[in-house]
């Protein structure tokens, strides 16, 4: 089962592009037409997040592997010091 989170910021896209890069699992995108898209694979998915902005909603950010979420856990905490 997917675990589902809510990135309400993304001040360092790099770093975030990083921790999706070393993601065990796939990290997707939902967008909100409840479509998804794959931010490990899909180029155009990365251009897309990068101009979105987040807004009171947040971004939905789902992860395949549960195990990946404490690195995107830890980028959140360093973006709210930031």
């Amino acid at each position: 089962s997917m675990m589902m989170f809510k990135i309400m910021s993304i001040p360092n896209a790099d770093k975030f592009f990083s921790v999706v890069e070393h993601s065990k699992g796939n990290v997707f995108l939902r967008l909100p037409d409840n479509s998804q898209c794959d931010l490990k694979r899909d180029r155009t998915a990365r251009q897309l997040l990068q101009t979105m902005r987040p807004g009171r909603e947040g971004l939905c950010i789902a992860l395949s592997d549960p195990q990946d979420f404490p690195e995107f856990f830890r980028f959140m905490m360093e973006a709210d010091d930031a």
